[in-house]
């Protein structure tokens, strides 16, 4: 029984983004359901064919917060970033 409670506490939790706000540039300020908050800085994720466009400064600026998926979107290219990337990202604001 032990052992079932620490291999739970081992697995990785499953984040849930509760509040986004753009902060300029390629930075996005996120609050999560367990209390962190932190600033993500995307400047050097977006790469590869699926996010190229979003290195368009504009383009990224059309970013929103899908409450249904608890996470960040953008409607052109429908893209969205895992919940779970983006927790792994957070710096922690002080």
């Amino acid at each position: 029984m032990q052992d079932l409670q620490n291999l739970k506490s081992l697995r990785s939790p499953d984040p849930r983004l509760s509040y986004a706000r753009h902060m300029g540039d390629y930075q996005m300020w996120l609050q999560f359901a367990d209390g962190r908050v932190g600033i993500v800085d995307f400047s050097d994720d977006l790469w590869g064919e699926d996010l190229e466009p979003l290195r368009d400064r504009l383009t990224f600026e059309e970013i929103k917060f899908d409450e249904g998926l608890a996470t960040l979107s953008w409607e052109r290219g429908g893209i969205d970033i895992s919940p779970s990337y983006l927790y792994s990202k957070l710096e922690s604001v002080q």
